[in-house]
Parts: structure tokens; sequence; C-alpha cells
């Protein structure tokens, strides 16, 4: 797997989120150090650029000023040496940053992510994030519309797994109903492989086959510790194996 770099694309929400809070105002400096402690670069970020006599992370957040990230698309605006958030980049950052979250969760694979974040800054119609995946409990969106979509996947994949006899869980085995008769009949929850944004178009999922594929049947133990530790299911499946 490659290494996981840190985007210029992806330190925009992140930008936006800083420039809200601060009406003051965000110089170039005072972005680096809040976004460093945030996003804690690591690897080739981290590391000093011997041309700039800067960390590799800190040219990427300068650069959004001289790409004139958020100027281009007037999300925010740039004068006397500092950032302000306009009205269009709070509508822009209430709209998207559920969906940054999910995306950027840590457990995607780096070339799922980086597409998927470009999906998301350039989409005119707001991704939906699947109700199954949580972290530490939590549901991410409760969204109607999010629910209904979320729902006919899941119906079609549980469709496709019930006719298979694979209602259970991939990594440990563990079938709902066999533990708890009629009380668990019928159920397991659903893991995306990766963001649902990589194989939607115009916020709609056009091949439910293929959108299937993305998923993955597991008991809700499993699914939180894969969330909880940002691992993928082939690692879980490893750690499994071993522990026993």
């Amino acid at each position: 797997m490659p290494e996981e770099r840190i985007s210029e694309n992806q330190l925009i929400i992140p930008s936006l989120k800083v420039f809200s809070r601060r009406k003051e105002g965000t110089t170039t400096s005072e972005l680096i150090d809040i976004l460093t402690e945030i996003m804690q670069p690591k690897g080739k970020d981290s590391e000093i650029n011997p041309i700039r006599k800067d960390t590799y992370f800190s040219q990427k957040v300068r650069n959004l000023r001289s790409h004139s990230t958020f100027e281009r698309d007037n999300l925010a605006e740039y004068k006397n040496e500092k950032y302000y958030i306009t009205k269009k980049g709070l509508d822009f950052l209430e709209d998207k940053y559920e969906e940054y979250e999910y995306i950027n969760s840590g457990y995607f694979d780096v070339e799922d992510q980086k597409i998927a974040n470009l999906n998301l800054l350039g989409a005119s119609n707001k991704y939906f994030i699947p109700e199954e995946e949580v972290s530490e409990g939590k549901l991410v969106t409760t969204n109607s519309k999010t629910r209904k979509r979320s729902q006919k996947l899941r119906n079609y994949a549980f469709e496709y797994y019930k006719s298979k006899n694979k209602i259970k869980c991939e990594v440990c085995g563990f079938d709902f109903e066999s533990t708890y008769g009629a009380l668990g009949k019928d159920y397991i929850e659903l893991h995306h492989i990766k963001p649902v944004s990589v194989y939607e178009e115009n916020g709609e999922i056009s091949n439910l086959e293929e959108a299937r594929l993305n998923l993955v049947p597991l008991c809700s133990n499993c699914h939180k510790i894969l969330h909880r530790n940002n691992i993928n299911v082939e690692k879980l499946k490893e750690v499994f194996q071993n522990e026993r």
C-alpha cells in the first residue's frame, strides 16, 4: 500500500473550519500551526524540504495561497495577509463536512480516498454517508435521504448474501440467528470498503451490483473494532486468526 500523503484537497475543509472559528482572520503561519496540530502529518509530509527549509506539509498549506485555492471558488478571501471565510465558504463547509470526515476517516485505501476527495469537492449534489458506517457506536448521519438510499443498497446486498447463505460475519463467522434465534434472524451489518462517492454519479448509485461488491458483512463487534482502529477487513481477519 502506498504511503498515505495529505493532499491539498484534504486541507480545504479543515482550513475552512479554522477560518469559520476565527473572525479576526487567520494568517498562513497560524494556519500551518493549527493544521499541523490537527492533521499530525507523518512520513514524507513531516520531513523538511531542503530547498524550502520547511516541511513538505507546511509547503502544501502555503500552496493554498499561491494557488488561490479558496479565492478561486470564493470560499474565503485573503486581505491584509489574513484569510476570512465567505458566506459561500460557510455554506460549503456545512454541506460537505460530514462527507469529508467519512472519506478521511483513515481506513480507506489511499488512492480511493484521493478520488473520493476530488469527487466530494467537485460535486454539486451531496453524497450520502452509509447509515451502517459507525464510529465508536455513533451514527455518522441520520439524514432521511441518506437512510432511503442506504437502505436500498443494503436490501440489495442482503438478498445477495442470503441467497448465498452468507449472512454471517466475514471476519469471525458470527451468525446472529444461530446465537439469538428468531431475534437475530436476517440481521447483519454491512461495511463499505471504498467511500460511497467512488461509485456514485451525481449523488445516485447507478449500478447496484457494482456497489454491492464494495460491501462486506460484519458482526457489530468486528465492525466497531475495524473502525476504531482504522484498519481494513483483511488486516482484522489476520489479527482474529492470530489471536485465536
